[in-house]
Formats: C-alpha cells, structure tokens, sequence
C-alpha cells in the first residue's frame, strides 16, 4: 500500500506563520490555499502549488531560492492570481516537500531538467506559454531554463547570482574558506563528498535573507526551508554552473529584474554586470525600502506594479 503524501495543507502548517508578514489581501488560510499536486519526474516525487486561473492568457512558473520553497513564495502568487494569471510554485528537491526517489542524485542540473519538464509537460496540457519568475538564486535558475525551454516568453528575477564567477562565490559564502577551500575539496573529492549532506545555513548568508528578524528566524527554524540539509553534489554543481547561453547571446525573451533596494545578502552590483550584459528588451525595477524577501512597503506594491506591466506586454 502507498504511503500517504505529506500536504501543506494537512501535516506540515509552518506557512500558516508568515502570513502575518504580508498585507492581508494576499494572506493565506486553509480556505485559499493553492491546490497541491504530484508529479514523479527524472526520479523525483516533485510536489506542486497551483493557483488555478483557467482562463489565464500565459502560465506564470514560480522558482524559488536556497533555503525556500514554493508554498513560501504563495502570497506573491496569489497577488498574481488576483489580477487574473495562473501560477504554478513547485518544491525544488530537497526543499518543500518534493523528496528524491530510491537512487536518485541530487544536483543542480536535475533542477533545471526537471523545471524544463514540468514547463513542457504544462505546455502539452494546454498550450500556455510560461513567465518564469525567481527569487534570489532562483533567479539564476530561471536564467538557465529560460534558456533551454522555448515556451518562455518572459523572465522575471528578483536577482542574478552568476556562480561561475569566483569572485561572486566569496560574496554570497559565509566566509572565503568556505567558497574556496571547500569548493576545491567538493571539486577533489567528489565521490566521497557529494552525499554528505550539510545545512544550507552553514555554507550561505541565510540570516540576511530577510530584513525582519522575526520572519528571518522562522525560514531559518522551517524544517521545509532553511532548516533543510543538501547533499554537497547539489552544492558543487551549482557553484560550478556555467551558463549555456552568456547574457550577450540571450534572445529567448524579455528581462524585468526587480530587485531589492536594501538587500544585504545580495547587493545589486552583484546582479548589475549580468544584467547589463543582456542585450535581449530589458527593464530594472529597483523595490524601495524592500529587503532580499520583499515584504517591505512601498517595494511590495512597485514589485506588483512592475511585474503585472511586464506580463501585459508578454500577452
């Protein structure tokens, strides 16, 4: 007999304390929250918010960062959904409640193929082109899909962390042993590393990823955020990432970065020399007063603001 599948909205109710971070128009409750689906994909149970809007012109993909998962980001996706756009957020593995299937690797190409996947899976069901929309490193990640999946028609990034730089490594580590000493031993020892697992507060600056340190504490506490431990595979691989399409080669589609203005974990000249790079129709929206998770007024409303002018010109 199958196991029963954990549920956000059943067995593990930690989202239900950040609500009261966010304005109370976006909150969610028991009564609103998305629909949780299931999808078992490249060796992975994956598990899926949906913010159904059937009759939505485009598809809106939400990726979240280290040390988040989908249900976290739900507030901003039910915002969307509000103004009339479907929005799917799933729990990239290990976080959230996607889990690895016996024998499966962990690493960041599998993050990748499996968010290509989905997004063509999605496509085949009805024919709706995608936004893809990431949070912190996920905007990175959004970069390296967008490349790779013709149905997206837009990209949307609260930053651009280009791992490949080394420079850019020592920034986001929590020291420079950490970023160089241990990317050369990951890089060495791979078969004996790569399965050791490590908390992701050990090896980044978790306990800037919020301006308030309330609702930092609760993410970092969050047994489905940044209380979770990654094998070093999907450490190494994403320090080690190099992306297929360089900025100045980018043409799928438009770029809006919206970024944080009081952002201390990922400052913007941090994202600036990728950004300026692209040559593709782009536009940078810096959110006011907002930190790395913008919660923060008048930055929330001009990320909304910013965002929703982006999708109107997609369709």
């Amino acid at each position: 007999m199958r196991k029963s599948l954990p549920s956000y909205r059943t067995t593990h109710l930690y989202w239900k304390q950040y609500q009261s971070f966010f304005p109370e128009g976006v909150r969610l409750d028991v009564n609103n929250c998305p629909e949780e689906e299931w999808w078992e994909s490249h060796g992975i149970h994956l598990h899926i918010d949906r913010l159904l809007v059937p009759e939505s012109p485009i598809k809106i993909m939400f990726i979240h960062g280290a040390g988040g998962n989908g249900r976290l980001l739900a507030p901003y996706a039910r915002m969307l959904q509000q103004h009339g756009y479907e929005v799917i957020s799933p729990d990239l593995p290990p976080y959230g409640l996607s889990y690895a299937l016996h024998g499966t690797r962990m690493n960041y190409e599998l993050w990748i193929t499996l968010l290509d996947a989905l997004m063509e899976r999605e496509y085949e069901k009805d024919g709706k082109p995608f936004v893809v929309l990431g949070s912190s490193i996920g905007g990175m990640l959004a970069y390296h899909v967008s490349a790779r999946n013709k149905q997206v028609k837009g990209l949307i990034a609260t930053t651009f962390v280009d791992t490949s730089d080394p420079h850019m490594r020592d920034q986001i580590a929590p020291n420079q042993f950490v970023s160089r000493a241990g990317k050369r031993m990951m890089d060495l020892f791979p078969g004996v590393l790569d399965a050791v697992r490590i908390s992701v507060k050990r090896v980044s600056r978790m306990d800037l990823i919020t301006n308030n340190k309330d609702l930092t504490r609760l993410i970092m506490n969050d047994p489905q955020a940044a209380a979770t431990s990654v094998p070093l595979e999907l450490l190494r691989t994403f320090l080690n990432k190099t992306p297929e399409v360089s900025p100045d080669q980018f043409s799928q589609c438009p770029v809006l970065l919206v970024h944080p203005e009081i952002d201390p974990m990922t400052p913007l000249h941090f994202s600036q020399p990728f950004f300026d790079r692209l040559t593709v129709e782009k536009e940078c929206v810096i959110l006011e007063g907002a930190g790395h998770f913008p919660i923060e007024q008048p930055g929330l409303r001009q990320l909304e603001e910013a965002v929703l002018r982006f999708l109107r010109k997609i369709h």
